[in-house]
Parts: structure tokens; sequence; C-alpha cells
């Protein structure tokens, strides 16, 4: 039996109240979401470090935007779903390889015979043809949706669908991946399409993807360790800008040239206008930060800052 009442019979209500009935009808629902959220939390959060990572491409289709919503099915646990994007994705990105290498040809060939003759070409390799291969297979038991498939376990969709989904992000990472040889140069776009991506949920979501972006390409540590709370810093700063009302200053660390925004204390705002501080002046201050959520520093506050001549 399928259940489907999730909406009450608004004929039963008077016109005017109709909205009313409505929108109480969706905070209702909106608690349900809420609830099963956090309920399935963990286990959503999971099957998210599941997932292969490509880190990026820079030469993409409209295939992306399947593998981005079939990332989401699986991270939600739903498998058929999943399975059955990953299909088509996978199907449209060979159609894409196909024109990239010079066969356009094959574009109208059926899945199976395009892997075939990419592989006879010598275009694609042994493995790269297992790999899609078996999406293929995988989506081929899906969309016949005979009494094998319906009868499988969901731990056994679950296994089907991620290997369908990491198959293909193997795939792409090894044809149209890049090479670490280009990161550093690469870097500068990366960022800049982290925080114009259409997959960012919050604008606290960049911060994250900035920080891991820069520890996979640069190889440098940006992240804290989860058991440091406060990081205080001493350095040699250089003064760039002072706020006139002395909410804050910018300090350019000349050990390492980063530059930091500084709030000052408010109750010790009138002691640090006693400093006479200027532009260009170099001076030695300490610096404190609360470690935030994600191992990162967040605001900086001057614990003391003192004039060098």
């Amino acid at each position: 039996m399928y259940i489907d009442f999730h909406k009450y019979n608004y004929e039963l209500v008077p016109n005017e109240k109709i909205e009313e009935y409505k929108n109480r009808d969706k905070e209702s629902y909106k608690s349900l979401l809420q609830k099963w959220f956090e309920n399935n939390l963990d286990e959503i959060v999971d099957r998210k470090w599941e997932i292969e990572e490509i880190h990026y491409l820079k030469n993409i289709s409209d295939f992306i935007k399947l593998v981005r919503e079939s990332e989401q099915l699986f991270e939600f646990g739903f498998y058929t779903g999943c399975i059955s994007l990953i299909g088509v994705a996978s199907e449209d990105f060979c159609r894409y390889l196909s024109v990239q290498l010079g066969k356009p040809e094959y574009e109208s060939q059926t899945q199976y015979n395009r892997l075939n003759n990419l592989k006879s070409d010598g275009l694609i390799s042994e493995t790269t043809h297992g790999l899609l291969d078996s999406i293929r297979q995988i989506r081929n038991d899906c969309l016949h949706y005979n009494e094998d498939f319906k009868q499988k376990e969901r731990t056994e969709l679950k296994a089907d669908s991620l290997n369908a989904l990491n198959n293909l992000k193997k795939t792409l990472k090894n044809l149209i991946g890049e090479d670490s040889k280009d990161y550093h140069t690469d870097l500068h776009s990366v960022i800049s399409g982290i925080s114009s991506g259409e997959d960012i949920k919050t604008t606290e979501e960049i911060a994250i993807k900035v920080k891991n972006a820069v520890s996979h390409l640069l190889k440098f540590p940006l992240a804290f360790d989860p058991s440091s709370k406060v990081q205080i810093k001493t350095s040699i700063f250089e003064v760039l800008e002072i706020d006139e009302d002395f909410d804050e200053i910018s300090l350019k660390d000349l050990t390492n040239q980063m530059i930091v925004i500084v709030e000052f204390p408010e109750k010790e705002r009138e002691y640090y206008e006693h400093k006479e501080l200027k532009l260009k002046d170099t001076v030695s201050a300490t610096l404190m930060s609360l470690i935030d959520k994600n191992g990162l520093t967040a605001e900086w506050t001057i614990l003391d800052i003192n004039k060098l001549k």
C-alpha cells in the first residue's frame, strides 16, 4: 500500500482560512523534517566520508551536475536514485569523452558498444573500461527493476550505489583531473571557484573548502589540532591601516608577509589610543584568537602592542 496523505483536505475550510491552514501544516512538516534530519545526521555525514574526492576538474560538461546530485542522494540514503542518476551521468560523460577524443561517431552508440570501441581504439585503458562497464551493469540492473533487483537488501543497494559513484569519480579524476604540477598555478582559480560554487550551502562552507583545498594543493596545514582552543601569536608587524574609531587595525606580519585584521578590546580602547600608532609604524604585538569548530582561527584581538624605534 502506498500512503500519500501529506496535505489536509482544504476544501473543508473557508476560502479565507485556507492559507492559514496551509502555513500551519507546512510548519508542522518542517518540524518533522528537522527531527528526521537530527536523528539521521551522523549517518548522513558518515556516508559523505565514504565518497571518493576528485578535488577539482577544469574541463567539464553538464554531466557534473548529475554527479553532484548523485552524491547528495547517496548521502541521504536514496540509493536507487543515486544508481539511476550515476548511470545517466556516466553515459553523458562517455559521449562527452568520445567527442573530446575525436570520435563523435560514438555519441549515438549504446554505452556497451561505445566503451568497447574506445578501448579497442586504445583511447581508454582496461582499468577505465572496467570502472565504467561496472557502472553500466549496475545501472542496467536498476533500470530493468527485475525481481533480483527488487529483492536486494538495503546494505547491498548501498554497496552498489557507492561502487557506481566512486567508479565514476575515479574515472573523472584519472582522465580529466589535474596533475599535481599544476596545483600551484591553479590555486587562484580553485579558490575563486569555491566562493562562487553552485553547491555552497552557507558562507561558512567557503572557509571550510578553502582550508581543505590549501591542505591538499599546497600541503600547507591551516587547521589546528582538535585539542587546541586558543592561538596566541607574538611577532613584528607593519601597521597598514587604523580604523579612525580604533575598532580595528590591519597588520602585516613581517616574518611571513601575511595580513591580519585585529580588533581592539572595547574596554581597553583608550589604552591603545594613547600608544599613538600611525600608518607604516613597525610594532611588536601579541594577538589572540579562539579556534573555531573547523580548526581555524576566528576573530583576532590585541593583547598588547608597542611601537619599535
